[in-house]
């Protein structure tokens, strides 16, 4: 097995963490038109709030760590720096991220009402769609199917530029785009 396999698996795993928490019941909070309904449903499961933070987190993370084993596995094929610079920004943003859903965790009426801070999701984003743009152009000349390469950046710019309009964007959209990326380096390890 080559060592692209072991770093899509497990760019795979953090995705479908990622997704499990974004698709669990508790989650359907996010659609509630009210704080007060929000924080009703949290109050009823607070240990299922307090798993779905948990899983989002470390989906996050565990995404980051896949996409710099992937760079390592495919060191020294052109535009790989830029698969190491994405690594970067995505456990940074990770790291962001994790101290987000730890505040939504641990002060659920603070989120509800929308008081908690919000840099550190904006850094999350931002940095997450900036490594999965990344990714795309360093697909391109990696030899990836080029739909690959194209579904990441145009994602991405996509994505951004919806999150400039609306102010915010449901994070489970880049772990379908990260989850569609470790299939493609699977098939191609």
């Amino acid at each position: 097995m080559s060592q692209l396999k072991p770093s899509a698996v497990v760019i795979v795993v953090g995705s479908i963490l990622f997704l499990i928490a974004a698709f669990s019941p508790i989650s359907r909070i996010f659609g509630l038109p009210s704080a007060e309904s929000r924080l009703q449903v949290i109050s009823a499961s607070p240990n299922t709030w307090i798993f779905a933070q948990a899983l989002f987190s470390i989906g996050s993370l565990v995404t980051g760590v896949g996409i710099l084993l992937a760079a390592i596995a495919l060191h020294g094929r052109p535009s790989s720096p830029l698969l190491y610079v994405s690594a970067v920004f995505l456990l940074i943003g990770a790291a962001a991220w994790s101290w987000h859903v730890y505040l939504r965790a641990s002060d659920p009426r603070a989120f509800t009402e929308g008081t908690l801070p919000a840099w550190h999701f904006v850094v999350y984003s931002v940095l997450t769609m900036a490594a999965l743009s990344l990714i795309g152009i360093a697909f391109l000349s990696m030899g990836f199917p080029a739909w690959s390469a194209w579904l990441l950046i145009g994602g991405s710019i996509l994505l951004f530029v919806l999150y400039l309009i609306f102010k915010d964007m449901p994070p489970f959209v880049y772990y379908v785009m990260t989850l569609t990326l470790g299939v493609v380096l699977f098939r191609s390890g």
